[in-house]
């Protein structure tokens, strides 16, 4: 038995047992478990470098440590270790970019293709008639300190996507559900109670939802795509040569921002798109959806294997070294 420590709470995390019971109880049978008293544990855990870099700082005579982080921003070394204080202890790393977080395009939206109904796809005679987008994010100041520069790019696009909702708000084209926004442009805060359901009730008065990532990276897609297709809402996203995007979505589906870089026409191609055009988007959009909707079970179990399984070599190797 391997017993581990949080260093963070890493909440929604296969760590997390009230996120994940299956993933926490897989985790737990294979020989990993979760203590609260430090100086009985055989590995520390934590979610990103600066929570861990203050506890090696109190702790230094500790070893065996892991950074597992499933955001980019928490943990950006591309290596499989690396030496905080340059000395020991060494510490490993799963993350975005060492490949050993999100193995593909899906990794993490199982529950929702196992228990969701195929999307009958849009009629010809579908009323599109609200051209205004919906967008649910959070300002974070408005990507101000939000750069991320990860081999020579910015994959950052908390910026991006503000000065889209800025632009499209002055133009009264947008409404924003969304936490720390300035006054008088968000209707309400995104974080609210029921956030599926709630989430469900404002998507279902729009057609366009304006969903990019916080991020782009390959394999980093997360559930904001699926649920604006899911509530019939064509996607406003980012994907270009930096995401996967297109190794599971046919070109000419969602509305691909990396292909425009300019509030002013996205807002030009939303006013004109006919309405043969979106249906034809949205429908592509929806059979990719439908497409993971008809995956066995057994595909789902044995991606969801397959990366906790990561985490019970890693632990392995960590510790018996």
């Amino acid at each position: 038995m391997i017993h581990i420590f949080k260093i963070d709470p890493l909440t929604y995390t296969p760590f997390d047992k009230n996120f994940s019971k299956d993933d926490f109880y897989y985790l737990e049978n294979k020989g990993l478990k979760i203590t609260s008293n430090k100086n009985k544990a055989d590995l520390f855990l934590a979610g990103n470098h600066n929570s861990l870099r203050r506890f090696i700082s109190k702790n230094p005579l500790l070893r065996n440590y892991l950074i597992w982080s499933q955001e980019p921003r928490f943990s950006k070394i591309k290596s499989s270790h690396f030496y905080p204080f340059l000395v020991f202890p060494k510490v490993h790393l799963m993350n975005v970019y060492t490949g050993d977080v999100f193995l593909n395009n899906v990794t993490n939206q199982d529950k929702k293709f196992i228990s969701n109904s195929p999307i009958k796809p849009l009629e010809q005679n579908f009323r599109f008639e609200n051209r205004k987008v919906a967008a649910l994010m959070s300002y974070y100041q408005g990507g101000k300190n939000s750069r991320l520069l990860i081999n020579g790019f910015d994959i950052d696009l908390i910026k991006k996507r503000s000065e889209i909702a800025i632009y499209l708000f002055k133009e009264n084209m947008i409404d924003i559900y969304g936490h720390g926004w300035p006054h008088g442009i968000s209707k309400e805060d995104s974080r609210f109670n029921q956030r599926h359901s709630r989430k469900k009730d404002i998507l279902r008065d729009y057609h366009f939802n304006l969903c990019f990532e916080n991020t782009v990276y390959p394999k980093y897609i997360t559930e904001k795509i699926w649920e604006s297709i899911e509530n019939k809402c064509l996607p406003i996203y980012y994907g270009g040569a930096r995401s996967s995007i297109y190794e599971i979505f046919p070109q000419q589906s969602f509305i691909d921002y990396s292909e425009i870089e300019n509030p002013e026409r996205l807002k030009h191609i939303i006013k004109t798109m006919s309405r043969e055009e979106f249906i034809d988007r949205l429908n592509k959009c929806i059979a990719v959806y439908n497409s993971f909707i008809n995956k066995p079970v057994q595909f789902w179990e044995n991606s969801r294997k397959d990366m906790l399984d990561k985490i019970v070599e890693k632990c392995e190797l960590i510790t018996n070294n």
